[in-house]
């Protein structure tokens, strides 16, 4: 392994490891179970691994979906809108043609999905391009549009109205429409997903890695200038990163809904795209480092609700850890852009 590359994965294992060192300290002058953390992790790789699964894999997904965008600096915070707008298509794919064999209509479900939320991702793409939008502002105010349309079909159009049902949410889909639970670790939400988002990584790394559009995205994320300079159509880059980063939210989607849920719910999504920018910049922008990533955060995740129930600490203590990364990767990024400013302005002094 090359001397950077193996400096890369042990700062990252030292971040990882600082925050928890720090949570753990906080518990322990909060009066807390010291061992909390690690006793809830333990439990989520040993006991409960299929809840890491389940909780990975949106995890996984989520940071490959700002992963693509990213690598050619292009911020997509709108992962949360452009998963539930491919929820939202993936429950009427199920619901309005469910006369389909299961193999057919699951396909259909998830293409559906996938084309909702890059559809979606290409209006703060085509607004950047044509009329220089910002896409971090753009992106982040349609998360709104989409979390409150989602709310408006599961409230009117799409509302159970079967008798007794008082959720705010559609009719259960077709069993047809189910995505598989993993049968080995059954009883447990771990399913299908799982294996797609896997190969969703691998898809991504092959992308970027032996393709003429990854050595694309990778000169435009650099130097944009130079990239139109080399013959590399900048804007066109932007557009395909984008509907890349929607279609791979829109299977989160698609996954919650089919897999998970198997009804649209209103409130389903817990932040998995804002979380994604965490597992993707702790990877780096790597799609193999952000299923190592995701795993992680998926692990702690599940080990904040095992901690909930074994200790009597709140599993809310796990976004401590989180926030410690986040300052971490955030010191990481800004620090050296600092240095190289104030270096900057004392030669032109």
């Amino acid at each position: 392994m090359p001397e950077g590359k193996f400096r890369a994965i042990a700062n990252q294992i030292g971040m990882i490891v600082s925050a928890v060192a720090f949570a753990t300290f906080f518990l322990w002058v909060s009066g807390y179970d010291a061992l909390a953390i690690a006793k809830g992790l333990a439990a989520g790789v040993t006991s409960d691994i299929a809840g890491t699964v389940r909780w990975a894999t949106p995890l996984i997904l989520g940071g490959l979906a700002v992963c693509v965008a990213f690598k050619a600096e292009v911020f997509n915070l709108g992962v949360d809108g452009q998963l539930c707008m491919g929820a939202a298509a993936a429950a009427a794919a199920a619901l309005y043609f469910p006369a389909h064999g299961r193999l057919a209509l699951c396909s259909a479900v998830v293409l559906c999905a996938m084309a909702a939320g890059a559809a979606y991702a290409m209006v703060p793409a085509l607004l950047k391009v044509f009329w220089n939008t910002n896409e971090v502002v753009s992106t982040l105010l349609l998360n709104f549009i989409a979390s409150l349309f989602v709310e408006y079909l599961v409230t009117g159009p799409m509302k159970d109205t079967s008798v007794g049902v008082n959720l705010n949410a559609s009719a259960i889909i077709p069993e047809n429409a189910f995505l598989p639970r993993l049968p080995y670790l059954q009883p447990s939400a771990a399913n299908v997903g799982f294996y797609i988002a896997l190969a969703a990584a691998a898809v991504m790394a092959c992308c970027f890695y032996k393709t003429t559009l990854g050595f694309e995205i990778k000169i435009v994320g650099a130097n944009e200038s130079l990239a139109n300079c080399g013959g590399i159509r900048a804007k066109k880059t932007t557009v395909q990163v984008m509907a890349i980063s929607g279609a791979i939210s829109g299977l989160i989607g698609a996954i919650e809904v089919a897999a998970i849920q198997h009804r649209l719910m209103a409130g389903f999504n817990p932040g998995f795209g804002f979380d994604g920018i965490v597992v993707s910049l702790l990877a780096k922008n790597d799609p193999i480092g952000v299923v190592f990533s995701g795993a992680f955060f998926g692990a702690l995740k599940n080990g904040g609700i095992n901690m909930e129930r074994l200790t009597d600490v709140p599993s809310a203590v796990t976004e401590i850890v989180m926030s410690i990364i986040i300052i971490t990767i955030s010191a990481r990024i800004v620090l050296p852009k600092l240095k190289k400013r104030a270096r900057s302005d004392q030669g032109k002094g």
